[in-house]
């Protein structure tokens, strides 16, 4: 009779140590990284509510679109931005990622072409920045732009198109 108790002691604490476990991993926000209110750039950068996304042939392509002034604040002192890109209105930020590995890729060659609502034209090359590709974009008049992303990555040219409106 005393091994039943035992027994039972026993698989009473396993449980209760295991549930205890799954509780504290409950409180824990699975794996993202912990929120900081240091002023690092990694550790400031807002959501990306903005940013519009697209998949092509196992490449996401996202496209955020910020104001330089409020881009720079998120910058470690603009330390991966060209002087010329501090100058532009706007900042273009491009992140790659491979679908299947789900790695950021950070060796693509990527450019972009601007339709602007008056009917110009700009182009250029992002760079890479740290974790994402960037450039300066000049989006000074109110309406629809068009911005074609053109990668090239792995011996693979893809394209894609995104729609920014400036109010």
């Amino acid at each position: 009779m005393n091994i039943h108790i035992l027994r039972g002691i026993f698989f009473g604490l396993l449980v209760l140590c295991l549930s205890a476990n799954g509780w504290a991993q409950h409180g824990h926000s699975h794996g993202a990284p912990a929120a900081s209110k240091g002023t690092g750039a990694k550790d400031s950068i807002p959501a990306k509510e903005s940013a519009q996304t697209v998949t092509l042939e196992g490449l996401k392509i996202s496209l955020e679109v910020m104001n330089m002034g409020d881009h720079m604040k998120h910058t470690a002192k603009g330390a991966a931005h060209s002087e010329a890109d501090h100058g532009k209105s706007h900042s273009l930020m491009v992140t790659l990622q491979d679908v299947a590995s789900k790695e950021i890729i950070s060796d693509a060659k990527v450019s972009f072409v601007i339709s602007v609502p008056s009917g110009k034209k700009d182009s250029g090359k992002l760079t890479w920045s740290g974790d994402h590709y960037g450039a300066g974009a000049d989006l000074k008049e109110k309406g629809k732009y068009q911005i074609q992303l053109r990668m090239e990555s792995g011996g693979t040219g893809r394209e894609a198109e995104f729609t920014y409106e400036m109010k």
